[in-house]
């Protein structure tokens, strides 16, 4: 059944302008399988060229039109309709990362929480459903998002009584329409052409492992696909060989799929010029995320980061430079600038150089690094390690629910501060870095006879929990309750003859089930 789009409306958009010319032609993709329901107005496609969205919320919109609505897919047509629509549907690339958290379909530790009134009443009306990420997605037309409210009606009728302390009707009216003018859909985007091929330099990290660096190459394939292979090395030791395949959605999101020594990968990475940054991590139960920032290796000399990024007084610290086509050095060729000694400078292979140095810096402030003059960032000179914090705040790890849903668990870390008043009265604190804490689980009573540490399981000494239960009645325990539960998290770090200690909080909850309304 075609959608009919009345008179007013096909007048009302010749005179905005939108329908002399469509963005999809009627030998593409997109034509032919949407057109079938939603008819061209003057060669525009009305509902698909109103909207722009992600590349994961445009693949939940096409198999909800094929699960639900009767639209076929043959092998292959996935693909080549996400990257026609993401060619001038997309979000822009500044509107896609703020909703980056989600582009992985990972087990997310960001935390959601209404900035204003007007977001207080979209918690309360659509958040307890979805996240706000979700909804941030959508670009849309003042009409398109009218229509959500009918769409819900229409896909869950009971929501009238699941939300019957509120008048959702009247109150979805009002969320919708500050939608509209909070997410406009403003105009269609045009995909810059986007060229992966050539060596590319890579530097990361890894909560609870370390840092890494790294050499990929970039062979194009056409189409928005390519290939990539290269090593990390990480500063553990250990290394991690990767190979496998990318493709590119609206000239600038770039989606890989790779192994990393074996082990299946998927990535999330946002594409400006010759920098590459993103995410990539191992699906669940092996949950590790990485973030990393690729650079093309253009044949110049470049210091790209220091590590660690802070120096404290007294302390002969091993500094390593990284970037690419380092030259050889020695001690004088590497200045921290007056109040950093360098003892000792080497270069360790063309991407990184090794700095011995003391810090004499008795407050809080910054050196500038050179090396043979050439620029290469700052690293904090901090008096001392005032406290450490537990990062994420509060985690959640998910019970197994069965083959297709495994346990999805929690990297935990301890980050270092300075206090930042140091400097000024009002000054904020100042975040140095990771630091190698070790951490334990505590209970954190809630109830009468609280037993929730007894059936969580453990966290290993760096940092990681994965929850060693599935969703299932404990018959051992009271009310014959699955493995969840709310306990502490606790770090302890020694430095400098003190053990720094910080909390955070970890609740165990149930499988997600729907991830498709994330």
């Amino acid at each position: 059944m075609k959608v009919r789009i009345p008179l007013v409306l096909a007048v009302s958009m010749l005179c905005a302008g939108i329908a002399a010319a469509g963005s999809f032609s009627p030998d593409s993709l997109v034509w032919k399988k949407c057109t079938g329901c939603h008819e061209p107005v003057n060669g525009v496609i009305p509902r698909v060229e109103e909207v722009r969205t992600t590349p994961e919320e445009w693949a939940v919109v096409v198999e909800r039109m094929a699960r639900l609505h009767g639209m076929s897919l043959s092998a292959g047509e996935m693909e080549q309709l996400l990257k026609e629509l993401c060619a001038t549907q997309m979000l822009r690339p500044d509107e896609e990362e703020a909703v980056a958290y989600l582009r992985l379909f990972n087990n997310t530790q960001h935390q959601e929480a209404p900035r204003d009134k007007d977001e207080e009443l979209l918690f309360a009306t659509c958040v307890r459903c979805h996240s706000f990420g979700k909804i941030a997605s959508y670009r849309m037309t003042p009409e398109n998002w009218a229509k959500l409210r009918d769409f819900h009606l229409y896909m869950d009728p009971a929501i009238l009584f699941q939300m019957r302390e509120m008048h959702w009707i009247q109150e979805a009216d009002a969320v919708l329409a500050y939608l509209a003018k909070r997410f406009p859909y403003q105009e269609a985007w045009k995909a810059p052409k986007a060229d992966l091929s050539g060596e590319w330099v890579v530097l990361g990290y890894e909560p609870g492992k370390g840092t890494y660096r790294g050499t990929a190459r970039w062979k194009d394939a056409g189409g928005g696909e390519a290939s990539v292979a290269g090593t990390l090395w990480f500063s553990d030791g250990t290394t991690e060989a990767f190979r496998g395949a990318g493709t590119v959605y609206g000239g600038y999101a770039l989606r890989t799929r790779t192994r990393h020594n074996g082990f299946e990968t998927r990535g999330a990475f946002t594409i400006d010029g010759d920098v590459i940054r993103g995410q990539h991590h191992f699906p669940a139960p092996d949950f590790r995320t990485s973030a990393s920032t690729w650079y093309r290796n253009d044949g110049k000399s470049r210091v790209l980061r220091v590590t660690p990024g802070y120096l404290l007084p007294g302390e002969e610290t091993r500094v390593v430079l990284e970037g690419m086509n380092l030259p050889e050095v020695s001690a004088e060729d590497v200045s921290f600038g007056g109040f950093v000694e360098v003892l000792a400078a080497r270069r360790l292979d063309p991407g990184a150089i090794e700095a011995v140095v003391v810090s004499r810096q008795p407050v809080l402030g910054s050196a500038e690094v050179r090396v043979k003059g050439l620029p290469a960032g700052e690293v904090t000179l901090a008096p001392r390690v005032d406290y450490i914090v537990v990062t994420p705040a509060v985690g959640r790890a998910r019970l197994e629910g069965g083959a297709y849903y495994p346990p999805e668990g929690v990297q935990f870390e301890a980050v270092a501060y300075s206090n930042g008043r140091d400097v000024w009265d009002g000054a904020d604190d100042v975040a140095l870095g990771p630091v190698p804490a070790r951490f334990h689980l505590e209970e954190e009573v809630t109830r009468p006879g609280d037993d929730d540490l007894v059936w969580l399981g453990a966290i290993e000494p760096d940092g990681t929990y994965i929850p060693v239960g599935d969703y299932r009645p404990i018959a051992a325990r009271e009310y014959s309750g699955e493995g969840s539960g709310w306990v502490k998290v606790v770090a302890e770090y020694d430095r400098g003859g003190r053990t720094y200690r910080a909390e955070a909080r970890l609740a165990v909850t149930v499988p997600d089930f729907i991830r498709r309304i994330k």
